[in-house]
């Protein structure tokens, strides 16, 4: 298990990398040493609380932030453990397998529409996209009045703030693959 001085110099680090900014910046900006930050991000010094609420404060981020420790470059989900949210009488089945993630500003959901299954969605924020990939089945996607409809590996990508409808006329199962993306409005 890593230290905390050494998460935090890595998160010290990859923020201001992220930024484009130069210790010296960094210094500028948080009232803390170029010398003492580097140390920090080198994993040499643990800060105290007061220069990492500084360090917070100058950058603008959360004072927890600097302390978490990064998530596991993998993540993986077994479907079997993703309880569905219910919609259309249980005819239509969305699993969450990936919630929100902040960096990435990704989710993503598998959905099951038996066949007659039928989903109409408000619009969503200004900002939000929907990419949907059909892994199974067929599927009709309407989007205001322009109906899609799209067969196993068809994908589609569309603005969410406005009115659309998910739903299986077909005979077979319809799964498909959503991802929404959260854009700066």
């Amino acid at each position: 298990m890593e230290s905390i001085q050494t998460i935090i110099g890595a998160n010290l680090e990859t923020i201001r990398k992220k930024r484009g900014l130069s210790l010296d910046k960094v210094a500028e900006l948080t009232g803390v040493s170029k010398g003492m930050l580097h140390q920090i991000e080198r994993g040499d010094s643990q800060p105290t609380v007061t220069t990492l609420w500084k360090m917070a404060t100058g950058l603008q981020v959360s004072f927890s932030s600097l302390l978490k420790a990064p998530d596991s470059a993998v993540s993986f989900v077994s479907i079997a453990d993703v309880s569905p949210i219910i919609e259309d009488n249980g005819l239509c089945r969305a699993y969450l397998q990936f919630p929100f993630d902040p960096m990435t500003k990704l989710e993503m959901f598998r959905i099951e529409l038996d066949p007659g299954a039928s989903y109409s969605s408000t619009p969503h924020n200004e900002g939000v996209y929907e990419y949907i990939t059909v892994s199974a089945g067929e599927f009709c996607l309407k989007i205001k009045d322009e109906r899609f409809r799209m067969s196993e590996g068809d994908g589609i990508r569309f603005a969410g703030n406005v009115p659309h409808q998910y739903s299986n006329e077909g005979e077979k199962q319809a799964v498909i693959q959503v991802v929404m993306y959260y854009a700066e409005p």
